[in-house]
């Protein structure tokens, strides 16, 4: 009889999402659906990205998704068993060093023989930027590495180290964490936090609305008071737990020390707390509060955790500062979590939260029944606390994506540094200009055609995917005698993969009116005949290339005129 528990629940429901993303991408296996679940799912990745991330089919080189993200890149393998007998099953040592090849091809000096266009397209970005970290992932939905995979990898990762100078990092998500992610997406961020406490007293305040208290503490009693929420305490958090690197272990090694420990107050910033309320009980020294969060601190909290369940121990005469502060103004809760993190690196556009511009933009899609995402994750902090409506997923927007569709259409100038580089789109000096005119409307015209535009370029990847399919061929009103015709037909047009932002601005510049048919196939032609005219250029590359966005745009302007 077959045992049923919370894997194999999980597993059946995953599986049933899988099935239907199988059906409307044309993918072959429910790995590869796996792959764009869980992009979608947990990497904040939209769907037309996704398509772009992962490094589909014949030529992936053992890599079946890539993430770039300033200096890192992330290289991704997934696995998802094809019967529920196998969650107990692991990733053997031949299966996880095809990833460890991906890496090696990725940034050879010498072009791999066979690849296809996903993966050298990311070749070309390790090219041409300066990638220092790269870090492995490995999902599976069974019990992860086996322990000669995993010793394997520990060696590739110590020879390439030497080699190379990279920074190399390992993570295995396997289906106890994956069910905890899911779990984590429909937990409520509320969390009513007792501890006790050696000192607190009253610090700066502003005024009623705004308060703040600082002290001291042990670390027992503030992993005491969390340990029922360290799931989701930090989920204000910019940054989550970055792993035992030599900081973290540093902290674990002094709270463990016999004769350190009790020195560790001098040696940490602390713990931030933010919450809706904050109440003091003087008598036994316990501080409630309501609504909170560990906005600064998670690395410390985290690491104390780990010294705790540590075979040392962690020490009773570990203590550390703590500020907490009370406020229900949502967006200060948001900036004041932005700027304590602030010495961590993070996406240029997070720091248009709190543009003039942006704002207005908000509230303007607001009225029309929109909610625009000024931070990372607003719709759901918000939700949570009750102080939004409901949307529908389609009406949710990120910030980095609206702009970067808007510029794309509005702005000739910057439309292929929409595509090329979104932080070279979202650099201070020139963001202000770029989206001074923006508003709802706009957005909304922009959104529905590259909705539009989105559709096709699936339609062509779920086409080129399949031995035969001729809806994309139908649509352009084109003919294949026979299979041989049909495949190199369909490998001329290898440029619509990337050329989601070529598209729109072309768009713009053909027509001002509402998405029709026709103007489309008019673009695509466009955009094919000016890129097979260019010797020597990639078809990712050349969907981000300056020169190829002018000749389109003056080609399409040249159409809009006749």
């Amino acid at each position: 009889m077959e045992q049923t528990g919370k894997f194999q629940v999980y597993y059946k429901r995953v599986k049933s999402e899988l099935e239907v993303i199988v059906e409307q991408n044309n993918y072959t296996n429910l790995s590869k659906a796996f792959a764009h679940w869980y992009l979608e799912n947990f990497c904040n990745i939209d769907n037309q990205d996704i398509g772009e991330n992962i490094i589909d089919g014949d030529g992936d080189n053992g890599v079946d998704a890539i993430i770039h993200i300033n200096d890192s890149i992330i290289l991704y393998q997934f696995k998802f068993p094809d019967k529920i007998s196998n969650l107990s099953k692991k990733i053997d040592e031949k299966t996880s060093l095809k990833l460890i090849n991906g890496y090696k091809k990725l940034t050879s000096s010498r072009k791999p023989r066979k690849a296809n266009e996903n993966f050298l397209s990311f070749r070309e970005i390790v090219k041409n930027e300066n990638i220092f970290n790269y870090e492995f992932v490995f999902v599976s939905f069974s019990d992860g590495l086996s322990e000669n995979a995993d010793d394997a990898i520990q060696t590739e990762f110590q020879n390439l180290k030497e080699l190379t100078g990279n920074t190399l990092k390992i993570k295995v998500e396997d289906k106890r964490k994956i069910c905890d992610k899911i779990d984590r997406l429909q937990k409520k961020n509320i969390v009513n936090l007792n501890m006790r406490y050696n000192s607190l007293v009253a610090s700066y305040n502003i005024d009623d609305d705004v308060k703040s208290w600082t002290g001291f503490t042990t670390a027992s009693d503030i992993l005491e008071a969390s340990d029922d929420y360290m799931d989701i305490i930090f989920d204000e958090n910019i940054r989550n737990y970055e792993g035992d690197n030599s900081v973290n272990q540093g902290i674990i090694d002094t709270a463990t020390d016999e004769y350190e420990s009790k020195n560790f107050y001098f040696y940490h910033n602390g713990i931030v707390f933010i919450c809706d309320e904050c109440k003091l009980s003087t008598g036994n020294q316990t501080v409630n509060l309501s609504a909170a969060a560990i906005v600064n601190g998670c690395q410390t909290v985290v690491a104390l955790n780990k010294a705790k369940n540590s075979e040392k121990g962690l020490k009773p005469d570990v203590f550390l500062p703590i500020r907490i502060i009370e406020t229900k103004d949502i967006d200060l809760r948001a900036k004041i979590t932005e700027f304590l993190n602030s010495q961590t690196k993070i996406r240029d556009s997070y720091f248009l939260a709190n543009n003039t511009f942006i704002r207005e933009l908000q509230e303007d899609l607001s009225q029309k029944g929109y909610f625009l995402e000024r931070l990372a994750n607003e719709y759901n902090y918000k939700h949570n606390l009750n102080k939004v409506q409901d949307y529908t997923k389609d009406h949710i927007l990120q910030l980095e994506k609206t702009i970067q569709i808007y510029v794309a259409y509005y702005n000739n100038q910057s439309a292929a540094k929409a595509k090329r580089g979104k932080n070279e789109l979202f650099d201070k000096q020139s963001i202000n200009d770029l989206i001074s005119e923006i508003n709802g409307d706009k957005v909304l015209k922009t959104l529905e055609i590259y909705k539009e535009i989105c559709k096709i370029i699936t339609m062509y990847r779920k086409c080129r995917r399949a031995i035969r399919n001729d809806e994309f061929l139908n649509y352009m009103g084109i003919k294949a005698k026979n299979d041989e015709e049909y495949s190199a037909i369909m490998d001329s047009f290898l440029f619509i993969n990337t050329s989601d932002m070529l598209f729109l601005n072309a768009y713009a510049n053909i027509t001002s009116e509402k998405f029709k048919k026709e103007n489309l196939v008019k673009i695509i032609n466009i955009c094919k005949d000016i890129i097979s005219s260019i010797p020597k250029i990639s078809p990712s590359s050349a969907t981000k290339n300056a020169n190829v966005f002018e000749q389109v745009q003056k080609m399409c302007q040249i159409q809009k005129e006749n």
